[in-house]
């Protein structure tokens, strides 16, 4: 078992440790979008090589989905569900930023690599739990999910989130962040963006009790000290759109769970190397499930939280119901569904706050979806504003067009049954032909 857990984190670590690879290819279902893109990203390269502006381009992403699955014989579970993705840069943008390309490149392919491994052992291991206890077995989950937290002209900020279910074993989950210099592709150490001193950890200590109990760290003074005595390479954070966001695993200021806290470029701007304040207004970025993410929903300069659940039936591998809440005023919004799986993006756009909910109707290659879009509202309040039979757009090889800028979402029209539609958030939060 410590083999295992050994590959999970030598999975999630390895967004740190990556060097130049090899080049994504190139899918020519792109390439109409291609043409469009290639001329932004090289006005984009020339802003950027000038003055900076509020106008910087959101990049566009691949983001591949690998499954496995393993079966024991006349049983009618699997024995082993594994799912990992990687995010590697589109092709008009890798060939404006080739040495970026190039680490994502690597890092996806190693992922891949330690996924597998992991994948082979996890049989052996439930191959042996299944033997030894049929009636309590428990299918083991292992899943590597690779998020954009930002992505401009400036800083590409992936977050891994990081699970496993090995039977009857306590569940596992952790919180990688890595953060890259678009330009170079260099990895960005935490003293490049932040003045790593005691405003600092007041600041965290500051956002961590606005939506945790004081009384759940380990001591008064448990930030301060986790700060203190951490050396920079060992903490997991990513860059925003607003701010920077730390990840704490259970141990590290308590033993009640994972803890997040995002410090605000707009309420700490003394904290910052001002070259990483300038980041796009609008955005979309996809978020964890259960755990806590920071926007300003109204016009104070400080963050809220939002958090999205989902209550999964491990019979009938769905999920039968999320829920959205908010800690403005502590709203709570529920809603049944039936889905394979959910995939919650927070939008910011420029009439609003919202969450597109991608659920996954279809667990196959192509997975089909829907899209429920709820909007976020100032006084803490969620609304419904409807759905549509519209996914983030499929390429070849699992990979789809992961949504970062609402005013060109390019998404498949399940309804016209056409791909690569170009869609803007509408004013109700909709997503418009554009």
């Amino acid at each position: 078992m410590k083999r295992i857990i050994c590959v999970l984190l030598f999975a999630c670590m390895l967004l740190c440790f990556a060097s130049c690879g090899e080049n994504t290819e190139h899918s020519p279902e792109t390439e109409s979008i291609d043409a469009t893109e290639s001329q932004s990203s090289t006005e984009s390269t020339e802003n950027n090589q000038g003055e900076e502006t509020d106008e910087m381009r959101v990049l566009t992403l691949e983001k591949a989905l690998h499954t496995s699955y393993e079966w024991a014989d006349d049983y009618d579970r699997a024995l082993v569900r594994s799912e990992h993705s990687c995010v590697t840069l589109g092709q008009a943008d890798a060939d404006a930023y080739p040495e970026m390309a190039q680490v994502l490149s690597q890092i996806a392919t190693m992922q891949e690599n330690a996924m597998l491994d992991e994948f082979d052992n996890l049989v052996s291991f439930a191959r042996e739990e299944l033997a030894a206890d049929r009636d309590g077995f428990e299918t083991n989950v292992s899943t590597l999910d690779v998020q954009v937290r930002r992505a401009d002209s400036l800083v590409i900020s992936l977050l891994s989130d990081s699970y496993s279910h090995y039977g009857q074993i306590e569940n596992y989950r952790a919180f990688h962040g890595s953060n890259y210099d678009t330009q170079s592709g260099r990895e960005l150490m935490l003293n490049d963006v932040v003045n790593v001193n005691n405003d600092l950890a007041k600041a965290v200590e500051k956002e961590l009790t606005t939506s945790v109990w004081a009384g759940d760290f380990y001591s008064e003074t448990s930030v301060e000290d986790y700060f203190a005595n951490t050396p920079y390479d060992s903490f997991s954070w990513t860059v925003d759109y607003t701010g920077v966001t730390f990840y704490f695993a259970v141990g590290d200021l308590s033993d009640d769970g994972m803890m997040t806290a995002t410090v605000c470029f707009a309420e700490y701007p003394e904290l910052f190397n001002e070259k990483y304040l300038v980041a796009p207004t609008e955005y979309a970025v996809e978020i964890p499930l259960d755990i806590s993410f920071f926007a300003e929903l109204d016009t104070d300069n400080a963050l809220e939280a939002i958090s999205v659940s989902g209550w999964y039936n491990d019979e009938r591998n769905h999920y039968m119901d999320y829920g959205i809440y908010t800690d403005t005023d502590g709203r709570y919004y529920e809603e049944e569904c039936y889905t394979y799986d959910l995939h919650p993006y927070y939008v910011k756009a420029a009439d609003g706050n919202f969450v597109y909910l991608f659920c996954e109707d279809v667990e196959e290659d192509r997975r089909e979806m829907r899209l429920v879009v709820l909007s976020l509202n100032a006084d803490g309040s969620v609304t419904k504003a409807g759905e549509m039979n519209v996914s983030p757009s499929w390429l070849t090889d699992n990979k789809f067009i992961v949504p970062t800028d609402p005013g060109k979402l390019i998404l498949d029209d399940g309804d016209n049954d056409t791909k690569k539609v170009v869609f803007a958030v509408g004013n109700n939060g909709m997503p418009v032909l554009k």
